[in-house]
């Protein structure tokens, strides 16, 4: 498993957040001849096409929704998970393309996203498309002006409920969206890797080859065993439903696994297979498919973005 690394959109960004007018002057977010004059429609692959008007004024940052999303409304420093696609306005040069691979997590925060994006994104939902159009740069961020269709993907499970199996521990979900497990009282643990599907998404399965991008949350499945040589009692050093790692605070990344990869957590890997994008999913990890110096875990993970190298 390894965390996304994305230098290319890094650089794209801060020379999009770099463009702005050397006086200091905000973004101006309303359309003019220059974002009018840029079409976006659908290519060969995953990422959409789009198709300018050569020599048009692309001289200010410009952005326009292209169709407004059915989640929640975003709000400020928030955990984001885009799709970017960028082209020089110039040549039609790519800048960015994360739709043919993995999106990318961000903060809603214009120190991040640059003020043109931020502003854009301040005031749509989750499943929104805005096109965002960066003027040339001047000095150290000289570039050429560039068009990124940016779409805003959940982050979290998109599908339909699935009633919880017997004699597993339950899922309940607080506020900020991270799932709280409660162990039965009386659950054993189990000598084999347990998986329950909690909600089907209808997105892409996930075979061998892909690549998951996915928030995760790990729990301890019973209370810590006594240690006599440490002078420690049953419990003290964590209880049954105990959060042991999470991916869910807004200052953590999700969890990119290639599954064609040896993991750490065999257990993980093995759960995630021919489950599909969207879906939020438990498993019940055993010692030796998981963490063996502290027993067996419940692994809670919603299925981000699949993606599979033959689309």
């Amino acid at each position: 498993m390894r965390r996304l690394v994305a230098p290319a959109l890094a650089a794209a960004l801060v020379l999009a957040a770099c463009s702005s007018d050397p006086d200091g002057t905000e973004a101006t977010v309303s359309p003019s001849s220059g974002v009018d004059a840029i079409t976006v429609g659908q290519s060969d692959t995953l990422a959409p096409e789009i198709e300018f008007e050569p020599g048009a004024d692309y001289s200010m940052e410009q952005t326009r929704v292209l169709w407004e999303g059915e989640g929640d409304l975003l709000v400020d420093e928030q955990s984001l998970l885009l799709d970017i696609y960028g082209e020089s306005l110039v040549d039609g040069t790519v800048i960015i393309n994360t739709f043919d691979g993995s999106p990318t997590p961000f903060l809603l925060a214009p120190e991040i996203l640059g003020d043109a994006m931020y502003e854009a994104l301040s005031d749509v939902r989750v499943g929104a498309r805005v096109l965002v159009v960066t003027p040339p740069g001047e000095g150290v961020a000289e570039s050429e002006p560039i068009a990124m269709v940016v779409d805003v993907l959940p982050t979290g499970p998109v599908g339909d409920e699935v009633p919880p199996a017997a004699g597993m521990p339950t899922v309940a979900v607080s506020p900020s969206g991270q799932p709280r497990v409660t162990i039965p009282d009386d659950a054993t643990a189990p000598a084999d890797l347990q998986v329950a599907t909690l909600v089907r998404g209808s997105g892409r399965q996930i075979t061998a080859d892909s690549q998951v991008l996915a928030n995760y949350s790990i729990v301890y499945f019973s209370d810590s065993p006594a240690d006599e040589e440490a002078g420690t009692e049953a419990g003290e050093e964590w209880k049954a439903g105990e959060v042991f790692d999470s991916s869910w605070p807004a200052e953590r990344e999700p969890l990119l696994v290639d599954m064609d990869e040896v993991s750490a957590v065999q257990g993980l890997q093995q759960g995630l297979l021919d489950q599909t994008e969207g879906s939020r999913v438990m498993m019940v990890v055993p010692p030796s498919l998981g963490y063996p110096a502290i027993g067996t875990t419940v692994f809670v993970v919603d299925i981000l973005d699949v993606w599979n190298p033959e689309a």
